[in-house]
């Protein structure tokens, strides 16, 4: 019996009829894939080659092959049967997004968009809108790889192209509120036209490349903007526009490139300024800045002796028990500790940052082997001593076996730390200390640390020199930027004057274009002297983008302006609970429940029971960033039971739940593209330090305490189905983070 009906779509995904496509080798792909259910994925493949030494080209059997080779681990192979695949037919739909997905997954985002860019090339224009949804994935694929300003543009280009736009602008602004990201990266910049003053031939060759540009052909388009940056009065806009294209395809290297070109023909502009910092934030780590993070090892000789030695050194903090490798638990169990540049403190009032003892690597022991972590930039030999001093008969007298284990960039390490502070020190002397450390660092480490992107000079020689104050003023504007609890201790126009540097220019106030300000310029607007249009179009379009220092500082404003509140469609809850959340963020929790305060009470008296909930939840947020969850868990677990029972205050609860972390959408297994609410992290807290009686319901607290999955009509009464609660993150790295801006302390 035929497994395909014939006038049935072919399974090798070319989009033709069976009958006229693979029916010859139905046996083949039938005898293959039960084996491949059964487990014998190497006799499958063979059973394809048999098949293909008889019809060479036969995608279905090329693309079946290709998926046994991932599943063998063989992902070159893979890709090698999925290119034969396109040599006979290009436009072959299945071997095209098979392709994508391996290339991502294997040489990573920026191959991966070059193979998108290769496919789009493929397709006349007409028939470039039936990509759309692998132009989706990989959008989905470069969030994963922390390519926002690509992933952005591919998302546009895929509701260009048909995809669902409700759909695709959720992932949008997922990325544009996540308040991880900066600025720079989510910034839309957009390509310059052609200079008025160009030949006819030329313009029509730059307009060529930015028709390109508007149908997603970036790896094109950057190439033809590259040659025409040789052109007689096209070279900014060229060097611009080739930049901003390599950018959309994950090309960090070229995109830094072809800006800074532009930069330097801009010479000291604002716009100078907004792209040389996106240039830093992508720049990647050349390795003659890297410092090598090694491990050495010793056999060892005495165990007890030599966790002896180590209890008894006050310069030694002993940790937890595990791995050597905790992303490897299959590697040997051991004893970690601490390497201190100095004895552990008792806690004394009136401690400076530079009395606190600092980690300058790690130890650890097993029952064969001990060793060392640290970075190789002046300190190894040293600690090499004082540990095989240490720990004389207990380790061998042999010669460590060696390896590096990561490699890190010089200005990050100088501008971090880690430290050990008492035992017992409390919440406001810690913050204190660390505040003091971060400003520290920026004041006195950071002037005196060489730059990759001052051509490793240190900014004092930069400036000195007179020939850096773009990289300086672009620099200095993203860590003034920065929202730490160590930002406002810097005095940054004291540190701006002994470098040269002016303050960024503020904003006109009464011509400015809202819409048309760089994100990272938002906050040289003076919000109390706008009129209300701008101020609203400000608040709106700082919330839009997770901007929190111009939120706070429009949402002042409007407070002042209660007026302005109907007719800009502001509600009072989230103008109040902005600056409660926000303030208290900044650790300010006083003033922050005096937020709440005045919140409650300029909600309109229709609103204030739907509006309870959310106001509770407040509380509970600004108790959980001061406080232990000793607590203010006992007063989440008042709330829920508070508003259980009822579906609209419950679902205003879940949402906060979702963002605090402590409630977790997970994918349905039983329905897909459904959503399950795991609350297993609530659980746990509620069962640790929950209330100890029962309430008058029979629970213990709140329903969250029983072990289940929610399900998002349990939690809402709602009919099932997806449900979306609030906005998600954009933050995710499976790929990992690459070195951004150095933020101390992080």
């Amino acid at each position: 019996m035929a497994v395909v009906e014939p006038y049935a779509p072919c399974p090798c995904g070319s989009g033709q009829k069976f009958k006229w496509c693979c029916h010859k080798v139905e046996n083949q792909a039938e005898r293959a894939q039960r084996l491949f259910e059964s487990g014998q994925v190497e006799a499958a493949v063979q059973v394809l080659d048999e098949g293909l030494r008889k019809e060479p080209d036969n995608a279905w059997l090329l693309t079946r092959k290709a998926l046994y080779q991932v599943r063998l681990g063989q992902s070159d192979s893979a890709k090698a049967s999925l290119r034969l695949v396109l040599r006979k037919n290009p436009k072959h739909f299945g071997a095209m997004t098979l392709l994508s997905r391996l290339v991502i997954a294997t040489e990573g985002p920026s191959e991966g968009c070059l193979q998108l860019q290769q496919i789009l090339s493929a397709f006349p224009a007409t028939e470039i809108p039936a990509l759309a949804p692998l132009v989706s994935f990989v959008a989905s694929s470069l969030v994963r790889f922390t390519q926002y300003p690509a992933a952005i543009r591919h998302f546009s280009l895929a509701i260009v192209l048909g995809s669902p736009a409700e759909e695709i602008a959720q992932n949008i602004g997922a990325i544009q509120r996540d308040v991880s990201i900066s600025p720079w990266l989510k910034n839309s910049d957009e390509l310059a036209p052609a200079p008025e003053s160009l030949s006819e031939s030329t313009l029509e060759r730059f307009n060529e490349a930015l028709d390109w540009a508007d149908g997603g052909l970036w790896s094109a388009a950057a190439s033809a903007f590259e040659v025409l940056s040789e052109e007689k009065g096209a070279s900014l806009e060229a060097d611009r526009n080739a930049g901003l294209c390599r950018l959309w395809i994950a090309d960090d290297d070229g995109a830094v490139e072809g800006l800074r070109r532009a930069i330097v023909r801009m010479g000291n502009t604002d716009e100078a300024v907004d792209l040389e910092a996106l240039c830093q934030q992508l720049d990647t780590i050349e390795t003659d800045d890297q410092v090598e993070q090694v491990q050495l090892i010793w056999p060892v000789s005495d165990q007890d002796r030599l966790l002896k030695a180590l209890r008894n050194d006050p310069s030694i903090d002993e940790g937890d028990t595990g791995p050597i490798d905790p992303e490897a638990p299959e590697s040997p169990v051991v004893v970690n500790f601490g390497f201190l540049d100095r004895p552990k403190l008792q806690t004394k009032n009136g401690l400076k940052p530079g009395d606190v003892p600092l980690f300058v690597g790690r130890i650890f022991v097993g029952q064969e082997i001990a060793g060392i972590e640290t970075y190789d930039d002046g300190r190894l030999d040293g600690l090499v001593e004082r540990f095989t001093t240490l720990a004389e008969g207990g380790i061998r007298p042999a010669h460590p076996k060696t390896k590096v284990i990561n490699k890190v960039g010089k200005a990050g390490l100088a501008l971090s730390w880690e430290w050990r502070l008492p035992d017992d020190i409390d919440s406001d002397e810690r913050a204190r200390l660390e505040q003091e450390q971060g400003a520290a660092l920026i004041r006195e480490v950071w002037p005196k640390t060489p730059m990759a992107y001052l051509g490793g000079r240190t900014p004092q020689e930069a400036a000195k020199a007179g020939d850096a104050v773009v990289p300086l003023r672009a620099a200095l504007f993203q860590l003034e930027s920065i929202r730490t609890h160590w930002r406002d201790s810097v005095d940054f126009a004291a540190l701006r004057s002994s470098l040269g540097i002016q303050p960024e220019p503020e904003i006109d106030p009464e011509t400015v274009e809202i819409e048309t300000v760089h994100l990272s310029r938002l906050n040289l607007i003076p919000a109390e002297r706008l009129d209300d249009d701008r101020l609203t179009a400000l608040y709106w379009r700082a919330r839009q983008f997770a901007l929190d220092a111009v939120v706070e500082k429009t949402a002042r404003v409007l407070v002042e302006r209660p007026d302005l509140w109907e007719k800009a469609k502001v509600e009072s809850f989230s103008l109040f609970s902005d600056l409660a959340l926000l303030v208290a963020g900044n650790g300010k929790p006083d003033e922050a429940f005096e937020w709440v305060r005045k919140g409650r009470q300029a909600d309109p008296a229709a609103k204030r029971a739907a509006y309870a909930p959310m106001w509770d939840m407040v509380e509970v947020r600004i108790k959980a960033r001061e406080k232990s969850p000793e607590a203010w868990v006992p007063d989440l677990a008042v709330v829920l039971e508070r508003y259980a029972g009822n579906p609209e205050s419950t679902q205003a609860v879940m949402l906060n739940l979702l963002e605090m972390g402590l409630v977790r959408l997970t994918p349905n297994p039983d329905k897909q593209g459904d959503f399950l609410l795991d609350s297993r992290p609530l659980q746990m807290l509620m069962a640790e330090y929950g209330p100890r009686v029962t309430t008058a319901s029979g629970r213990l607290g709140v329903s969250a305490t029983k072990g289940e999955i929610w399900t998002p009509d349990k939690a809402t009464g709602g009919g099932g189905g997806l449900w979306t609660p609030g906005s998600g993150s954009a933050s995710a790295a499976e790929g990992g983070d690459k070195p951004k801006l150095i933020i101390p302390g992080r």
